[in-house]
């Protein structure tokens, strides 16, 4: 199986699988290739379903009448031609744009829609969850939404908690556990037996939320 090797000063192995099915391993500078080979073999099944549940899923269009959803609702398209605005009435999504026949105008509008309510929302999830880790000592992390397209959180040791803008897409149900995974790593900077035992502490049923994000 071909992949990308890239090394850092990580201190576990992770495999990424990109939407246009590119493999990526993510290793230890000196971590010796037979430990990496071993790796990929290990999780060859899960890496080719993962390429083929890329190939299969549709794109996303942004025409009339076409569907997207947002915190877990399907909502229709209702476009328009004017001044930039998007407003959610009941199960429609209302999108104004100059040109509505620009698909790109319409994504960009509802990105820009979903980024406004984002913030706000991600923050109250942290909160919400963080009062465990704040008694264990741990400072409250500094929120960055971005839109991430291969990951949809990560932590950094300087403080930072991202999250992607695509996520305004999931229930909170979902986003909770994107939030509780990367709030897990300020005390297991790892995907280890410890971290999952976290998970399984904090969030018992983790699994099926992950479920739920991975379609």
């Amino acid at each position: 199986m071909e992949y990308e090797l890239v090394r850092s000063r990580r201190r576990s192995l992770e495999v990424r699988v990109f939407p246009d099915g590119h493999v990526q391993v993510r290793a230890p500078q000196r971590l010796a290739l037979r430990h990496v080979r071993a790796f990929v073999d290990e999780r060859r099944g899960w890496i080719e379903k993962q390429q083929r549940h890329m190939a299969e899923r549709p794109r996303q269009r942004w025409r009339h009448g076409d569907h997207c959803t947002h915190l877990g609702d399907t909502l229709s398209l209702e476009l328009a031609a004017g001044r930039r605005r998007v407003a959610r009435h009941h199960n429609h999504l209302r999108v104004t744009v100059p040109d509505p026949d620009d698909e790109r105008q319409v994504s960009d509008a509802v990105h820009e829609w979903w980024r406004a309510q984002a913030r706000p929302l991600f923050q109250a999830r942290i909160e919400a969850l963080f009062p465990w880790f704040a008694a264990r000592g741990h400072d409250f992390p500094v929120l960055r939404v971005k839109k991430m397209r291969t990951r949809w959180g990560s932590l950094s040791q300087r403080g930072y908690i991202n999250l992607s803008l695509l996520l305004m897409q999931y229930p909170l149900a979902v986003i909770d556990y994107v939030v509780m995974h990367e709030l897990c790593h300020l005390e297991h900077m790892n995907h280890g037996p410890d971290f999952h035992a976290l998970m399984d502490r904090r969030m018992p049923d983790w699994r099926r939320r992950k479920m739920l994000l991975e379609g």
